[in-house]
């Protein structure tokens, strides 16, 4: 099936293959935080020949515009699993074009606390392939394995508005699996100043603050309860599921954009 598609095309659907593939295979969980792996891929330059009459604008354009008729002939829609959650679970999207920054909110009708998930999409989505041949020869297993060492940030913060203070949960999604991992748990005492550094600088950490113990050197039976406590807020599987699911599609749709926008500057 890979074979029939633009070269262009073939690494987007080869992690998108080998995602699906892992994401059988296993549950999902919360669990304290192994060291993470980071994967950087990079490329280096290589010239081709440029028409003759042709510009390095037009040759440039010409691809881009090709490249973009090519994505825009693919559907790209939040599947209605997804909006359905969307439904169900009470969170809200919070999320500005061009940004890679996304906010979940919901209010507990418990409590009466606020809700807040962070994560950027650029972290979800950022899973490297191997040679594409492995995946074309149905080594889509051992490609899978591969792939479960990698993790991204997922940020929640439990705010309680009556008394100005949240309780901060840095978390770690496998998206792969879809399963969320705890790294750390800290208190925040001035809620609305922690807020706004968020808003205005994207800011999680204090580097001079203590962000609490390692999560996985903690009581097991504490390890739990923190464990069954997001659960019981809904930070469970399908959230999981959905911030995958949401990080795709508006990456999908960030790259369209950044197609076009190309384009018109080449014009």
């Amino acid at each position: 099936m890979l074979k029939s598609l633009p070269s262009s095309l073939r690494s987007v659907a080869a992690k998108r293959i080998a995602t699906q593939s892992s994401r059988l295979r296993s549950g999902t969980m919360l669990k304290s935080c192994p060291k993470a792996i980071t994967t950087i891929t990079t490329r280096s330059f290589h010239q081709t020949s440029i028409m003759f009459n042709q510009t390095p604008e037009s040759a440039l354009n010409e691809v881009v515009k090709a490249e973009s008729k090519i994505s825009e002939a693919i559907p790209n829609e939040l599947d209605q699993v997804y909006q359905e959650f969307l439904n169900t679970s009470g969170f809200e999207v919070v999320s500005t074009p061009g940004t890679a920054s996304v906010e979940l909110v919901k209010k507990d009708a418990d409590t009466g606390n606020i809700l807040h998930v962070y994560f950027d999409i650029d972290e979800v989505t950022d899973i490297p392939t191997e040679d594409l041949a492995a995946l074309e020869s149905g080594d889509l297993e051992e490609e899978a394995n591969q792939l479960d060492q990698l993790l991204c940030n997922v940020k929640i913060l439990v705010e309680n508005p009556s008394n100005n203070s949240g309780l901060f949960l840095n978390l770690f999604l496998q998206n792969t699996e879809s399963s969320f991992m705890i790294d750390f748990v800290n208190v925040q005492e001035d809620v609305r100043s922690f807020i706004k550094s968020i808003k205005e600088e994207n800011e999680f950490i204090d580097k001079f603050k203590y962000q609490g113990p390692k999560f996985a050197e903690l009581d097991e039976s504490l390890q739990t309860e923190f464990e069954n406590y997001l659960v019981a807020k809904g930070i469970d599987n399908e959230l999981a599921d959905f911030i995958v699911a949401f990080s795709d599609y508006k990456e999908e749709g960030e790259y369209r954009t950044w197609l076009n926008a190309v384009s018109k500057f080449l014009n």
